[in-house]
């Protein structure tokens, strides 16, 4: 033990300069941060400069943590570089645990104990308990452990010098760019593989970091260490790029049984308003379709979110063809008709061949099926108010100083809130004192948050924010060249929060008969 605390001791004399720079700047974030969550003199819409400085220095000061933390990392494990065999430490009696332990105990003090202070001290800020979140604190730090403090540790064990860790640093944010650069440019959505729990690639990434850092540190075997570090994220990005198979999406996603009603029904909705659109995909082989659909039959209490859709096409002249699996975004069904749309990419060669000919268009679609739980109703006061499981929330006065309310932003601790549908009633007048009447008021709703079980999500902060963006907020003036102006949600006005929980993973056919490809 004598001997760790030596090595710690030192390594705290040494680097007084980066510790000191690395705690600076978890406070200047800590003091920076909740400034917008009390600033609710803050529309909607409508932004002061004072606020955007905030936001921004929030966002500089979240990318500058990560940042101190590499430079911290990176010089006390480099004091005592393990590449190469003639560094000073090696004469000495150092035993290689009590080394590694010595850096360990260096990174608990001066980069977890101040982190998980500034984690709680926000909490206690954004007006949650901290004590009550002492899981989803445990589970933050082990995501910023697995994917950002364990790779830095083992990159630097790996490297001679600060200067070669900073192109090693810097070439892995190059490749990620242009991993993302050439995806966008070859790559389609059918690319995408379905959505997977990715619970083990916490401990494989802990477990491969661990392993590199203890063969340096144990065996000194340089290049073993090396191609664990950059076979295990290869071979984990070509498993990404995989396109889902047809046995893994009916194990994830079995078809409904014959005999039972399908859980949402389509039917082509094309008028002189809703057209079958068509553009030019980011592939230049390749053309995107936007079909406009009529969606019915979704069960009281429920919804619907589609996950991915395959499509196949029967032309008259004997043409077929079938799409791999493509994902699809931000579409919700809800009880009741909902028009809708179905956006898929096709080769541009099988669409010159069928436009304009009756075909044969078959969608079949992987749901996710969601029951709606009890319903929250909440008058909208002046102040912050609570919403239960949800977070707290703050109503957004007008930027003109009207006190006028038009639009409310929440605050949740460690993670988004539950996937939630938010409705309320907008005012087109300014308020007095009263609610909006329901008859005289604007239906807006919105969703807000996520499906996510794990208690806390990756990040520096504990408190997550989010505008609740809701449908119908702005009115249009009726005088030409007059932008539109908003609407107001008047104090006493319920907010209804509903969320929804998943039930069960589905896979459901339509057709659609003499489908025309426009011309």
């Amino acid at each position: 033990m004598k001997q760790i605390i030596h090595i710690f001791a030192k390594d705290s004399r040494h680097f007084w300069l980066e510790i000191v720079v690395s705690l600076a700047i978890m406070a200047a974030f800590t003091w920076a941060y909740p400034h917008h969550w009390t600033r609710n003199n803050l529309g909607a819409r409508f932004y002061l400069s004072t606020s955007i400085d905030w936001g921004l220095s929030g966002s500089i000061l979240t990318l500058l943590v990560p940042v101190s933390w590499w430079l911290l990392i990176t010089r006390v494990i480099l004091a005592e570089s393990l590449v190469g065999d003639r560094q000073f430490w090696l004469t000495r009696p150092y035993e290689w645990r009590k080394l590694l332990g010595a850096k360990v105990l260096f990174l608990l003090v001066y980069l977890y104990l101040p982190l998980v202070i500034v984690k709680l001290v926000l909490l206690a800020l954004a007006g949650f308990h901290p004590l009550s979140y002492m899981s989803g604190l445990l589970f933050s730090l082990l995501l910023l452990t697995a994917f950002l403090v364990m790779p830095l540790f083992a990159v630097a064990t790996v490297t001679s010098n600060f200067s070669r860790m900073a192109l090693i640093v810097v070439g892995v944010i190059l490749c990620f760019v242009a991993i993302l650069a050439l995806s966008d440019v070859f790559l389609t959505s059918a690319s995408i593989s379905i959505p997977y729990s990715d619970r083990l690639s916490i401990p494989l990434t802990v477990c491969v970091c661990v392993a590199a850092i203890t063969l340096q540190y144990a065996a000194r075997r340089l290049w073993l260490s090396r191609l664990l570090l950059i076979g295990f994220p290869v071979l984990t990005l070509a498993l990404g790029l995989v396109s889902p198979g047809e046995a893994m999406m009916e194990h994830h996603f079995p078809s409904i049984a014959a005999k039972q009603v399908a859980p949402i029904q389509f039917a082509l909705l094309e008028d002189s308003i809703h057209q079958v659109m068509v553009s030019a995909a980011r592939n230049e082989k390749e053309v995107a379709v936007s079909v406009p659909l009529q969606a019915s039959g979704v069960a009281d209490g429920y919804m619907l979110m589609p996950n991915h859709v395959k499509v196949s096409i029967e032309a008259a002249n004997g043409t077929r063809w079938t799409s791999p699996w493509q994902e699809m975004y931000n579409a919700r069904y809800l009880p009741g008709p909902q028009e809708s749309s179905v956006n898929f990419e096709m080769k541009r060669s099988i669409f010159e061949s069928v436009r304009g000919m009756p075909v044969i268009l078959h969608l079949t679609f992987v749901f996710t099926q969601l029951r709606a739980g009890q319903p929250r109703r909440v008058p909208i006061p002046a102040s912050d108010f609570p919403v239960a499981e949800f977070g707290i929330c703050t109503p957004q006065l007008d930027w003109n100083g009207s006190q006028q309310i038009i639009g409310v932003a929440c605050r949740s601790a460690m993670r988004q809130p539950r996937l939630t549908y938010v409705e309320a009633l907008w005012s087109d007048d300014a308020c007095g004192a009263t609610a909006t009447e329901p008859n005289n008021g604007v239906q807006g709703s919105g969703w807000t948050g996520n499906l996510d079980d794990d208690p806390a999500e990756f990040g520096i902060s504990s408190v997550w924010t989010t505008g609740l963006e809701l449908s119908n907020s702005l009115r249009d003036t009726g005088q030409k060249g007059r932008p539109q102006e908003p609407r107001y949600l008047c104090p006493g006005t319920p907010l209804t929060f509903t969320q929804y929980d998943p039930v069960r993973q589905i896979q459901s056919d339509n057709t659609i008969q003499d489908f025309h490809f426009p011309r």
